[in-house]
């Protein structure tokens, strides 16, 4: 990534890293269908990611312990006040490798943008990072192999030097899409040009019962991939033929960061994965950390 600092371009994890300048963004959200603003500010401390707003009387950390729900998406609450779907933003976040940042926020949710998490990522590198050498980063790894299964979801965790790699398999019975399976290794530049763009999705004979539980309210082809019966409907065609893959990925990014730090020489094959399943996973990374 141009400009990145020198301990990303290495794919070294010393220094914490938070934006240069502020950057705002704002549009529609995709399931309230309201209009929402961000706001991104340099963290001087090291405060992780969280989120700030009206009504809020201190700042709402990203963490795993302040999810309060993963129905089509992430949401976070301090008991008063709830965000929903935060996994986009958080996924831009993550995949920079910024450490620190808070988010000011106007709405219940983040604009659903293009359903993708790259207009954020764009809006983040615009603003510009930077490290900050007073603060040394802490990582997560494991010394094991870490498991979660329910179902037919399932996530491994090995350890393995380096940064974090990630093999990811989506599979649907619907005759258009099938099983899908991508990996990558979590780097700034990748995460631009082969994760970001992919955009959020959803099938046709779920539209009625997503609007009757009051989601989806802001959803339209601007802002996701809608498969049908017979045809998939994407503005522009689909940016990646395995983009549903891709975007579960995306993700699985952006729950993970809700452990509060970056994973760290480890390995993660992830089948069938969910926002509840994700959220899980998290935790027991957690847990078995070293």
């Amino acid at each position: 990534m141009t400009g990145a600092p020198a301990a990303w371009r290495d794919n070294q994890f010393f220094m914490r890293t938070t934006i240069q300048t502020t950057a705002v963004f704002e549009g529609i959200g995709l399931h309230k269908g309201k209009p929402a603003r961000v706001v991104f500010t340099p963290a001087e401390g090291p405060t992780g990611l969280r989120f700030t707003g009206p009504g809020f009387a201190q700042p709402l950390p990203a963490r795993v312990d302040k999810v309060a729900g993963t129905v089509r998406g992430t949401n976070i609450t301090d008991g008063k006040n709830t965000i929903y779907t935060v996994e986009h933003l958080l996924s831009a976040a993550a995949g920079l490798g910024i450490d620190d940042l808070d988010i000011e926020i106007n709405g219940e949710e983040p604009p659903a943008a293009d359903g993708s998490a790259l207009p954020f990522a764009e809006a983040l590198r615009k603003a510009g990072l930077r490290e900050k050498p007073a603060q040394e980063r802490r990582t997560i790894s494991i010394a094991d192999t870490v498991e979660f299964v329910k179902g037919e979801t399932s996530y491994i965790a090995s350890p393995m030097p380096g940064g974090l790699r990630i093999k990811l398999t989506y599979a649907h019975p619907h005759k258009l899409v099938g099983s899908q399976t991508v990996e990558f290794t979590l780097r700034p530049d990748d995460y631009l040009k082969s994760v970001a763009p992919a955009r959020t999705f959803g099938f046709t004979h779920e539209l009625e019962a997503l609007k009757k539980a009051g989601l989806g309210l802001g959803g339209s082809l601007d802002n996701a991939v809608v498969i049908a019966e017979e045809e998939i409907l994407a503005k522009g065609g689909l940016r990646f033929p395995d983009e549903l893959a891709r975007h579960k990925l995306l993700d699985l990014i952006g729950d993970l960061a809700l452990a509060g730090a970056p994973l760290k020489d480890m390995y993660i094959e992830a089948v069938r994965p969910g926002h509840a399943g994700n959220v899980n996973f998290a935790k027991l990374l957690l847990e078995k950390a070293l």
